[in-house]
C-alpha cells in the first residue's frame, strides 16, 4: 500500500493555521502552485484527487474527482480505518503509418490518495460507483459492541 506525504519543508506553515480549513485551503493551493518546485513534474507526479468527506449515523460517504479514469484502472481499497484510491491512466498514441508524435502531454497520469477516517468501516458492505469522473464511496460504519450489565449471582 502506497502512502502520499508531501514535502512541506519547501513551505511551512505554523502548526495552529495548517489545522483550520484556511490552512487546509492554502496547502492546497501552495501545492498546486509550487508543485515544479517540489520536484514534481508532469511526467513523474502522482496526483492527489480533490475529495469531498461526509458522514452521518450509518456510514462515512467519499466523494472523490477522478477524471478519465475507468473502472479497470481504478483500485479501492479498505483497512481498518484507512482507505486507500489509487488510479493509472495509460494512454496509448496511436499513430498512422508516416505520422510522427510532436507532442504529447496525455499519455501517463497516476492518482492516489490515503486517509484516515475516524471511525472503522464495515468493508464487507462497503460500495463504489464511478461515473462520469467521480468516485462515489459509501462506506459503512462498524457497529460498536453493546455493553450490558451483568447480573451478579
Amino acid at each position: 500500500m502506497n502512502l502520499i506525504i508531501r514535502n512541506r519543508a519547501a513551505y511551512p506553515l505554523p502548526g495552529s493555521l495548517r489545522t483550520t480549513v484556511f490552512g487546509n485551503l492554502l496547502d492546497s493551493v501552495l501545492d498546486d502552485f509550487l508543485a515544479p518546485a517540489n520536484g514534481n513534474t508532469r511526467d513523474s507526479a502522482v496526483y492527489s484527487p480533490r475529495i469531498d468527506l461526509s458522514e452521518n449515523d450509518k456510514a462515512f460517504i467519499i466523494e472523490a474527482d477522478l477524471p478519465g479514469v475507468s473502472k479497470s484502472d481504478l483500485k479501492v481499497s479498505v483497512v481498518g480505518q484507512r482507505v486507500t484510491i489509487e488510479a493509472e491512466i495509460r494512454r496509448e498514441t496511436a499513430s498512422k503509418e508516416g505520422d510522427v508524435v510532436v507532442h504529447a502531454e496525455r499519455v501517463v497520469r497516476k492518482y492516489a490518495r490515503s486517509m484516515d477516517l475516524p471511525g472503522e468501516v464495515d468493508d464487507g458492505n462497503a460500495t463504489a460507483k464511478l461515473e462520469n469522473g467521480v468516485l462515489s464511496l459509501v462506506l459503512p460504519k462498524k457497529q460498536v459492541a453493546q455493553s450490558r450489565l451483568l447480573t451478579i449471582q
